[in-house]
């Protein structure tokens, strides 16, 4: 496990409460903006950071991430400009863990030893690769071992416990628990039996969980937050900042952030 993510729960943990993590589209809508973006969230509340790496093809996710992604992609961002943009955070003193969430094939196309090797210098402490399954993560996992950085596994509602423990043993850091079957989205509620099912997770997991998918509120995330080791919120975030920023400019949308990753922050509590 890498020691900046792992320093985290375990600072947690001695906290009594749940890790936040915030997804941020990177480049939405401009690289400028996501570092300001990122600065703000790191010193109001966000114990991690998911660095949503834009695709052309996002098929694990719903309409405000596919729609951030096209707008990253069109102000021509690419995951080396991301890896530039760590490396300037970390020389500003920004020590917040740093997750690249990405689908593969961005990793596949400048190399994955290079991005590893980029990631490990920059100061990235995992990779969430979305559509890579347990079967065919072996040489992916190698290389990150290599550069001491956490592979985190992802499980599904429909993904049986005793799989779980087999995906769970063989990554590292968290286990990212999709909360809902389906892509990604603010919902209005969580699925029935929720936190029956997330407890089960918990149990069967060698590894500190997150759930995410559809955490849209600050009630919401109370609830994940009393069963979780970590809560994520992705979708409802960049929706409010990217309305706000088109609405009332890129001050109003920093404040905003900083407001509502602040609100969550006090739910994380047990």
């Amino acid at each position: 496990m890498n020691k900046k993510i792992k320093k985290i729960f375990e600072k947690t943990k001695k906290e009594n409460r749940s890790a936040l993590i915030t997804f941020v589209s990177c480049g939405d809508p401009n690289l400028e903006f996501t570092e300001k973006l990122i600065r703000k969230i790191c010193k109001s509340g966000c114990d991690i950071v998911e660095l949503g790496v834009p695709f052309s093809d996002p098929m694990a996710d719903g309409k405000s991430i596919q729609a951030a992604s096209l707008r990253a992609l069109q102000s021509g961002v690419n995951i080396i400009k991301i890896l530039e943009m760590v490396a300037r955070l970390r020389k500003s003193g920004i020590e917040n863990p740093f997750v690249l969430f990405s689908y593969y094939n961005p990793i596949f196309v400048v190399g994955k030893e290079r991005i590893a090797k980029l990631s490990q210098e920059v100061g990235i402490d995992g990779w969430l690769i979305v559509d890579v399954p347990l079967e065919e993560s072996g040489e992916i996992l190698e290389i990150t071992k290599e550069n001491n950085i956490d592979l985190i596994p992802l499980a599904a509602p429909t993904t049986p416990l005793e799989r779980i423990t087999k995906i769970s043993k063989n990554g590292s850091g968290f286990l990212y628990y999709i909360t809902v079957a389906g892509v990604t989205g603010a919902r209005d509620s969580l699925p029935e039996h929720f936190a029956e099912r997330l407890k089960k997770v918990c149990e069967v997991s060698t590894l500190p969980v997150a759930a995410g998918f559809g955490i849209s509120t600050p009630q919401m995330a109370r609830t994940a937050a009393l069963s979780a080791d970590a809560v994520v919120v992705g979708s409802k975030f960049i929706d409010l900042i990217h309305d706000t920023f088109i609405e009332n400019g890129e001050d109003e949308a920093l404040k905003k952030a900083e407001e509502f990753i602040a609100s969550l922050a006090i739910q994380m509590k047990k």
